[in-house]
């Protein structure tokens, strides 16, 4: 009696995202920081005034977001898009969402900064959410 061992291939998930829309979902994304950041570079001085931060710190954050913004739309053009980098940058965006928040909480800032550092936390915490959805499901 011959008997035959037939090898079925184990699904594995593709390295790369698969979802139609999240180049499109990057590249949002992308944007609404390299807006952020170019806001904060040149009107630095009269949104630390607002915010009652320091303008160094503003101006710090917009070059920063500038660097990410650029990164993001990189990101969003590779073809594919790696998960394991929309998971990082999920997790970043976490980090800033937690940065933002203890800044709005513990910093001396004028009520119109911390409003403002809440809206854009919650903003922040979407995209990282969908982010790290995509890098799980997408």
């Amino acid at each position: 009696m011959t008997t035959t061992q037939t090898d079925t291939p184990t699904a594995r998930r593709p390295r790369g995202l698969v979802h139609p829309l999240a180049g499109s979902f990057l590249l949002l994304d992308a944007v609404a920081t390299s807006v952020n950041g170019v806001a904060y570079v040149v009107a630095g001085g009269w949104l630390a005034d607002w915010f009652g931060a320091p303008e160094p710190l503003v101006r710090g954050a917009g070059v920063f977001l500038l660097a990410v913004g650029g990164s993001v739309a990189w990101l969003a053009t590779r073809r594919p898009i790696p998960r394991s980098w929309v998971l990082a940058l999920g997790i970043l965006n976490f980090g800033w969402v937690l940065a933002s928040l203890d800044y709005a909480l513990l910093g001396e800032l004028a009520t119109p900064g911390r409003a403002w550092l809440v809206l854009q936390a919650a903003l922040v915490a979407a995209f990282a959410a969908c982010q790290v959805w995509l890098a799980r499901r997408g």
